[in-house]
């Protein structure tokens, strides 16, 4: 439930930007080398992938049924 609350709150803020955003390709030189999330999980462009992902399967849909 707070999961949801926090992700939707973080949505009204900054919109499609803090799920959708494009992630800049100088992140993937920040950290760790870079490889897929699961080998690398403490470079930049991966944290950041990991928390639009994490907004975005957390975020309330607004969609209802007609």
């Amino acid at each position: 439930m707070i999961q949801h609350a926090i992700a939707s709150r973080l949505f009204a803020i900054f919109g499609h930007r803090i799920c959708c955003g494009e992630i800049p390709d100088w992140t993937a030189r920040v950290g760790q080398a870079w490889d897929t999330y699961d080998v690398a999980p403490y470079n930049l462009y991966n944290v950041i992938w990991r928390a639009q992902n994490w907004v975005l399967q957390n975020c309330e849909s607004r969609v209802t049924d007609s």
